[in-house]
């Protein structure tokens, strides 16, 4: 009975997911055509002796003469296809060619970030749980909710001036850099790979991933806190202590396991914060991943790159939501197969 119960519930979560991914597709196509101005300004010099033949041959070749459902049967078609046609400023470069360079990045920046701040995040919430009410729970509370309320992009730009210069003079001080992804001075754009170079790209990855995860793990934490502490009171707990269980094994074997499934839900929904900080980071360090890419892009009009990124970051959230409950489904049985 209860297989056939979760067959049933993942065949009607996987219909709501896909109405809601199709949602997300078609209110992407109708915010960016409703965009104001014009991509073609962008594309061709600003001379008053242009050829208007020049802009009319841009206008056809990206189909900007057709009418808007038109372009909108032809975005369908392009998107369920994974031709997502030629970027507008680039003019002869695939779409998926261009996100495809910047996505490893992109993905080394989130990656990197989400392993850390849940890490830290489980470890100072679980902590703060256990010695509840002493001076390390207060101190890692109040510092949870100073960088919880903090906009990540001030802080980028805090440490990049922390540790781009040498603030009050201290020659002493740890200079780090910012900007791009390695020294591509010394080792160029052809990637070579050896210890230098990997050297370099870790060192360009510390202050953005840093800034991430400082600036996302205080949810984690708190989250993780509020979850143990409720546990703590539960009878089977204070049944493992008259057994005779230290705190630390009562926390490790008991309170962390039946704690976690808020975890699971936290981080499904943090990948949509994460990879929202991730775009304002790599603009402040200039670290050209696909965030970098994407404001670029609204800078310039550039319609075909924005609707893969949305689309692409939009379908990455419903479907981490959609696992994130089939795990909870699977650890937890007391939620209800609905």
């Amino acid at each position: 009975m209860k297989s056939r119960s979760f067959r049933r519930m993942i065949f009607k979560r996987s219909v709501n997911v896909f109405i809601t991914i199709f949602g997300i597709i078609t209110l992407n196509f109708l915010l960016i055509q409703a965009m104001p101005g014009d991509p073609i300004l962008n594309m061709v010099p600003r001379d008053p002796k242009l050829d208007p033949a020049v802009k009319w041959a841009l206008v056809e070749k990206f189909n900007l003469n057709d009418t808007l459902f038109e372009r909108y049967i032809t975005y369908l078609k392009n998107t369920f296809t994974l031709e997502w046609g030629i970027s507008y400023m680039s003019s002869t470069r695939e779409v998926v060619d261009i996100m495809a360079d910047d996505l490893r990045w992109t993905i080394l920046l989130i990656g990197t970030s989400t392993f850390f701040t849940f890490v830290i995040g489980i470890a100072v919430g679980a902590y703060a749980a256990y010695r509840r009410g002493g001076a390390f729970d207060l101190a890692s509370t109040g510092m949870g909710l100073f960088f919880y309320g903090m906009p990540i992009f001030w802080f980028a730009i805090i440490l990049q001036l922390l540790f781009n210069s040498y603030p009050m003079g201290m020659d002493w001080w740890p200079q780090l850099p910012s900007g791009d992804y390695y020294d591509t001075v010394t080792y160029g754009t052809q990637l070579r790979w050896d210890t230098g170079l990997i050297l370099s790209i870790l060192e360009h990855l510390i202050l953005p991933a840093l800034t991430l995860s400082i600036g996302s793990f205080a949810g984690v934490a708190l989250v993780m806190r509020s979850s143990l502490i409720d546990v703590m009171t539960d009878d089977y707990i204070v049944t493992a202590k008259a057994k005779g269980l230290t705190d630390f094994q009562v926390l490790r074997y008991h309170a962390l396991p039946n704690g976690m499934p808020p975890m699971i839900a936290l981080i499904a929904m943090s990948i949509a914060f994460i990879i929202g900080g991730a775009y304002q980071i790599e603009y402040v360090f200039n670290y050209p991943g696909i965030g970098y890419r994407t404001l670029n892009a609204i800078w310039s009009l550039d319609f075909p790159i924005l609707q893969f990124v949305v689309v692409v970051g939009g379908v990455a959230v419903v479907l981490a939501n959609f696992v994130a409950d089939l795990i909870l489904v699977y650890i937890d049985p007391r939620i209800k197969l609905a």
